[in-house]
């Protein structure tokens, strides 16, 4: 009694169980996300506002704000729906009796993924309506592709996010198996120098990993898209285009935020279910009063115990980006300010 006792207070297995649950995650992201936000440097960043004249800043303010306040909207959305899912298959429906076993649940892994997809395509047809105005007076510019205004760091960044994910969800759905023609939802484990049956557990299969990469190849034309749209779009007019290049650059961000927040939250749920079913390590079978143990492993346990410890780490810096894109909600308002009016300029008046 006492050994189990001992075994659950190890603050190792405490770390890793309290790790293990997306809910967790989501409160320390919200941690971290306040501190940066009252950081000196956010706050820094939030001052810097450029100066225009009120006309100016009026035409720039109702042009962005919207998109601001869209994807600081999409961010929550997808903060929301992932936490109401989880809380909801997790605890709602057990507590109602409802058990989800045998169920092939993909859209957990694909919530997050198609919930971002929905949000950039509604950015996307706003900056095409709303966002695309014709200018007041035309501006002469270099001609501009849809990685103008992305920042390297954050591109090369959203692109390994989304192709860590694709790779994951292809090798997982290449190492399962189905039973009978059915789902590809098992990984077939062979227990060496013995004549019974493969262990099958429950796997990240081609079952789960379809409707991801279908979300995922969605996200990718939809955040190609609106990039593209929100550098191609025309300047206003001249004196507006230092602020307007700052507006692009934070949409594009907020663009590129959001599609690699979503791609981590999926991967990281991915890893966790592969490291259930790969890091099988035995099989008990009793008969006759006796039991009988044989080893057995998957070849890439290993890797995928890895996996399961790195989702954690995954999963919140998911909800910390989300958590940086919803400050966008704010930010329309306080991006340029008008400039204050001179002395000379009220006794013109």
């Amino acid at each position: 009694m006492l050994p189990h006792i001992a075994s659950l207070l190890d603050p190792i297995q405490l770390l890793g169980a309290l790790l293990s649950l997306p809910l967790v995650s989501l409160i320390l992201a919200a941690i971290i996300a306040v501190g940066i936000a009252v950081s000196p440097r956010g706050a820094a960043r939030r001052r810097s506002r450029v100066r225009l004249t009120p006309s100016a800043s009026t035409a720039v303010s109702a042009r962005y704000t919207p998109e601001h306040r869209a994807l600081g909207i999409a961010a929550i959305a997808v903060i929301v729906i992932f936490a109401a899912e989880n809380l909801i298959t997790g605890y709602v429906l057990g507590m109602f009796g409802v058990s989800l076993n045998g169920v092939v649940g993909w859209w957990r892994y694909a919530t997050p993924v198609f919930t971002a997809s929905v949000g950039v395509a509604i950015l996307l047809a706003m900056i095409a309506t709303r966002g695309s105005t014709p200018p007041e007076r035309p501006v002469v510019s270099a001609r501009r592709t849809w990685l103008t205004f992305s920042s390297r760091v954050g591109s090369v960044g959203t692109a390994l996010a989304l192709l860590a994910l694709t790779t994951t969800t292809l090798l997982a759905g290449l190492a399962s198996s189905n039973l009978n023609g059915g789902p590809y939802v098992y990984l077939e484990i062979d227990v060496p120098n013995e004549t019974i049956d493969p262990i099958r557990p429950w796997f990240y299969g081609w079952a789960y990993g379809i409707p991801v990469l279908i979300c995922t190849a969605a996200l990718i034309a939809v955040v190609v898209a609106a990039l593209q749209a929100n550098s191609a779009r025309a300047f206003l007019r001249p004196e507006t285009v230092v602020a307007e290049q700052r507006e692009r650059r934070d949409i594009a961000s907020g663009i590129s935020r959001l599609a690699a927040s979503a791609a981590l939250l999926a991967l990281a749920g991915a890893l966790r279910f592969i490291a259930e079913g790969g890091s099988i390590a035995g099989l008990t079978v009793g008969s006759d009063g006796r039991s009988d143990t044989y080893d057995a492993f998957w070849r890439y346990g290993e890797l995928a115990a890895i996996g399961g410890w790195v989702a954690p780490a995954l999963e919140i810096t998911g909800f910390v980006i989300l958590f940086l894109v919803t400050a966008q909600l704010a930010q329309g308002s306080e991006s340029t300010a008008p400039a204050p009016r001179t002395a000379e300029s009220r006794a013109a008046q």
